[in-house]
């Protein structure tokens, strides 16, 4: 089975099927407009609301420039939907509670991440558009690019692995075909943070404080698992040469250990107050 392939429509009829999960679905609509979607078109509108820091690490200039992976990267959110419908596939309506605390908790992450956009946004100055590209047309046109820390992107498809493979464990601990599905929704997470660094809508510094506010989110995707997925980041890529990958994961590291430091320094903080403190730090070190 090959998630990505998967119906999406399957994945809409689900939600829409029970109560429960549609009443979810429409509290992870409200988010997303309120906190993604409105909070840039705003800013865009009345430049200045609030301030902007501008990320960059000169190693992004060394990665290059995909557009094929346009749509990989616009279908991290369908991903998301069609590991729902995959484990009620699966396992039914055994599943149905787990799958509606999948959409409470990532509800949780848009309103986490906005809790940052309200007080600073964060742009690149690499991001590319390609006319001839419809996706990358799509992107320009509905993502001001105000939006990079932290990477929604990452914070999703990251939890959306981990708490599968929870899932799974819990209700088929000894089924190969979670083991499939966990392995699938691990290797599509390393691909999609890839792809937000290849189509230069991501700076290397935007991928460890995400891990960070996950970490903080969801205690059990802790230090080890952190360093665990970013080893296998560009891991045998044949588009990088092995020192520009290992230089690349290095990077994403010391960031992430940089919100630890910040973290220890303020003992008693919202996770979202040291994500918040990072990229204010950024718009200072600018000024």
């Amino acid at each position: 089975m090959d998630l990505e392939r998967l119906s999406l429509g399957a994945s809409i009829r689900l939600i829409l099927r029970h109560g429960r999960l549609r009443r979810r679905g429409i509290q992870l609509f409200k988010a997303a407009l309120r906190e993604f979607f409105l909070l840039q078109f705003r800013s865009r509108r009345q430049p200045g609301i609030r301030p902007v820091a501008v990320v960059f690490h000169p190693l992004d200039d060394s990665l290059p420039f995909n557009p094929g992976l346009f749509p990989r990267y616009l279908g991290y959110f369908s991903v998301w939907m069609k590991t729902l419908s995959c484990l009620y596939r699966r396992y039914g309506k055994s599943a149905l509670g787990d799958i509606e605390g999948m959409m409470r908790d990532v509800v949780l992450l848009y309103h986490a991440a906005g809790r940052v956009y309200r007080r600073c946004q964060s742009t690149t100055t690499s991001r590319r558009a390609v006319l001839t590209n419809p996706h990358s047309l799509l992107i320009v046109a509905f993502d001001p690019h105000l939006h990079c820390i932290p990477s929604l992107h990452v914070l999703t498809i990251c939890y959306n692995y981990h708490q599968a493979r929870k899932i799974v464990m819990k209700l088929d601990p000894k089924g190969a075909s979670g083991d499939e599905l966990t392995a699938q929704t691990y290797r599509l997470a390393l691909r999609i943070t890839e792809a937000v660094l290849l189509v230069k809508q991501h700076s290397l510094l935007d991928i460890g404080p995400s891990l960070f506010l996950l970490s903080r989110l969801f205690p059990e995707y802790d230090d080890w698992e952190i360093r665990r997925f970013v080893s296998e980041l560009f891991a045998g890529a044949p588009f990088l040469y092995p020192d520009t990958a290992a230089q690349a994961r290095r990077v994403i590291l010391e960031s992430y250990r940089e919100l630890l430091a910040l973290q220890r320094g303020r003992r008693v903080c919202a996770p979202t107050d040291v994500v918040l403190d990072y990229v204010r730090g950024m718009v200072k070190n600018a000024g």
